[in-house]
């Protein structure tokens, strides 16, 4: 049986886990081919938060088993965390690699307004791909919002990562606007990226006004 809840200290190893093999090739390109430093940490990355009680990281558990992750930011760190995170960093990595990974990261961060719900490291394990879990992790995802007083839901996706978008249509995200970036390109081979959101307190536009609003950001974007 699935269930979708809060993650605990105790499920972060499978997490990152599941975060490592979903996007390995970003994270080889981020911090290398080591994946037992990576899991490490990707797992740091998300003590501090859940330590404190912060219910936003959000894990699919079948029988104990992690086979699905989601956060919602702002995922806020302290100093001690930050702290901690740059001391591992520095001795798995290096400092050059860790200077190369945290401009690596900037280039795919956001900063969410206050009203919005920001979705980031969706992952699915592998082998349970094609049985909603994802979709689960969405519906969940917006009841916290409405239980938080977000008003957003929001990401940004790559271009052509057409199964992610299907699957955050179908929870009722539209893309909004689309950004290109020679940088990311360089770094990550994605040049295109799409912005989605889904507003929880007005109406969706139609399905054609919202395409029509995407046409015309994307022709305002194009770099």
């Amino acid at each position: 049986m699935l269930q979708i809840r809060s993650a605990r200290l105790a499920d972060l190893p499978g997490m990152a886990a599941v975060l490592q093999d979903a996007f390995s090739d970003k994270m080889h390109a981020i911090f290398g081919s080591d994946r037992e430093k990576i899991v490490s940490l990707l797992e740091l990355i998300y003590t501090g938060p859940v330590k404190r009680g912060y219910d936003g990281v959000l894990v699919a558990d079948r029988g104990g088993r992690i086979v699905g992750t989601l956060v919602i930011e702002p995922l806020l760190h302290t100093a001690d965390e930050n702290r901690a995170f740059e001391s591992l960093a520095v001795r798995e990595l290096g400092l050059l690699r860790l200077l190369r990974a945290a401009f690596m990261l900037w280039l795919l961060s956001h900063k969410p307004g206050p009203d919005e719900a920001y979705i980031s490291d969706v992952g699915v394990a592998a082998d349970c791909q094609g049985e909603g879990i994802g979709g689960q992790l969405m519906a969940y995802a917006e009841r916290w919002a409405h239980e938080h007083g977000r008003t957003r839901l929001t990401l940004w996706v790559a271009a052509d990562n057409a199964r992610a978008i299907h699957v955050y249509e179908k929870a009722g995200l539209a893309i909004t606007r689309t950004r290109a970036s020679w940088l990311t390109r360089l770094t990550y081979g994605i040049r295109r990226w799409h912005f989605m959101e889904k507003s929880l307190t007005s109406r969706q536009l139609p399905s054609g006004e919202r395409e029509d609003r995407r046409r015309d950001a994307e022709d305002a974007e194009k770099v």
